[in-house]
């Protein structure tokens, strides 16, 4: 007995074993996300057989994921399962074009056989469930969360906000604060929002303050010295160094702590032009490097060159809508993010392919050292031609993004569902095969060609050297997309 349920449930069991190892080693966000994508993969290939069985067509296969079956089990006429590449997911509709086989009792019920109206339903079925999980997903962070109506006042002005993170190597740390403080004042100075704190705190670079703020409802006084960080003006006097680098020690610079840019200056102005080792908070990785023959070719003010760095993200509390007001919110914001993301898909076409490849081009860095060549791949994503936002991103992708903006609340994570969820349904729908769009473009044009009590049907043989190109172009992006993104992670700041 237990030998056969090894045998029909071994590949369900290693999937769940998968998961849990992902769980221990990479964190139980990580597979929070990829549950959260197998769930829209799923809902999507659930509008195509919804609606195929509703309109009477026979639906012989849903699977999610692509290649070697894991699991599956047959009701009915259907057999469902798993399938080893989640990158994907489909439902298999008998007779969807003439090449496919279809035995004569299963003619009437095939998708070649039907009317326009129902093939059509069918086909714009699954990006009508994305836009579906997008105002649903929209009506949940509302009923919580009522800051991204649009109303014109930004998340960092409200005033009713705690720590979210404490930041390694930084001010807030040294002072002992915790997420869940709320920060009451800063060097004398009350702050009632984040965006009041932030401008302060730009201000005070290298100064020592005393911050108020309460925990667990108790006031609190610490005193700490504020960071600092180069501006981009700071950051070109010091090759190998990069806008939002923190510097925690210089070669032969002896400081109490991580020097200030001002002894940095009197320090430097013997050392013009020759290489030095600093130890860095990367601004890209938020953990500490060494950037090695690092060379200072100008010093300037410190006022024009570091801005105040304290270390901390903030978690807003505002009020939810009420049901109604969210649902009507949700349904408007759902238009005009689908609206924003459907004229935005020639610039992903364009500048995200661009993007995407951009990254693994060889560059001048043999023609450079030591610094300068460490850091090139950070000093191309600060580029304004090269930003990370004209990048395509792979599954994998995502779902490090979604892992990381756990950190600052479900909200976030939801929102970037939202639009991961618009660009797909959206994305599917372009007029080509084998995505839905072209789907459509197939069944219309029998449709008009069909007149005089003729039916018309496309030859699906002929369409195939396109179908096989998109494909391709498709796999090759999202293959460079997963390379990328495993090693040069996109950061959006």
């Amino acid at each position: 007995m237990g030998s056969r349920l090894l045998s029909d449930h071994g590949g369900l069991f290693g999937l769940i074993a998968l998961l849990a190892f992902i769980a221990v080693y990479a964190g139980v966000t990580w597979v929070v996300m990829i549950l959260m994508l197998v769930a829209m993969l799923f809902l999507h290939e659930l509008g195509h057989y919804a609606t195929a069985r509703w309109t009477g067509m026979k639906v012989s296969e849903f699977f999610i994921g692509f290649g070697p079956r894991v699991w599956s089990f047959r009701r009915g006429e259907t057999e469902y399962g798993v399938k080893a590449i989640w990158a994907g997911a489909y439902v298999r509709i008998v007779g969807m074009n003439n090449l496919d086989e279809v035995a004569p009792d299963d003619e009437p019920r095939s998708f070649r056989e039907q009317s326009y109206p129902r093939k059509l339903l069918v086909l714009v079925a699954g990006s009508a469930m994305h836009f579906l999980i997008v105002a649903v997903l929209l009506f949940a962070v509302l009923i919580g969360d009522s800051r991204i109506v649009g109303t014109g006042s930004d998340a960092a002005e409200v005033d009713n906000w705690a720590l979210a993170t404490v930041s390694p190597a930084s001010a807030a740390l040294a002072a002992g604060l915790q997420p869940g403080d709320e920060i009451v004042s800063i060097a004398g100075t009350g702050v009632d929002t984040f965006a009041d704190f932030s401008r302060l705190v730009q201000r005070l670079a290298g100064a020592e303050v005393e911050v108020v703020y309460l925990r667990d409802g108790a006031q609190r006084i610490t005193s700490t010295r504020v960071g600092e960080r180069l501006t981009a003006a700071g950051a070109a006097g010091i090759v190998g160094l990069i806008e939002g680098d923190r510097i925690l020690a210089v070669e032969g610079l002896v400081s109490d702590g991580a020097p200030t840019y001002a002894q940095l200056v009197d320090f430097g102005r013997g050392r013009i032009g020759e290489p030095v080792d600093m130890t860095i908070v990367d601004t890209r990785t938020g953990r500490p490097a060494v950037v090695e023959g690092a060379v200072i070719t100008e010093l300037i003010q410190p006022a024009d060159a570091v801005q105040g760095f304290f270390g901390v993200s903030a978690e807003y509390r505002a009020s939810g809508l009420g049901v109604a007001q969210a649902t009507e919110q949700s349904l408007r914001l759902s238009g005009a993010i689908v609206r924003d993301v459907t004229f935005a898909i020639p610039t992903v076409l364009t500048d995200g392919f661009a993007g995407t490849f951009d990254g693994l081009r060889g560059g001048d860095d043999e023609a450079v050292g030591g610094a300068q060549a460490a850091r090139d791949v950070e000093l191309r994503r600060l580029d304004t031609s090269h930003p990370d936002e004209n990048r395509i991103l792979s599954i994998y992708g995502v779902a490090r993004i979604g892992a990381d903006a756990a950190s600052d609340g479900a909200t976030e994570v939801l929102l970037l569902m939202v639009y991961v969820n618009a660009f797909i349904g959206v994305f599917n729908l372009l007029p080509l095969l084998p995505l839905d769009g072209g789907h459509v473009v197939v069944a219309t044009y029998e449709r008009i060609r069909s007149f005089g009590g003729r039916s018309h049907r496309v030859d699906a043989a002929r369409l195939l050297p396109v179908t096989y190109a998109v494909v391709a172009l498709l796999l090759l992006v999202g293959g460079v997309a997963l390379v990328r993104d495993i090693l040069d992670p996109v950061t959006f700041g």
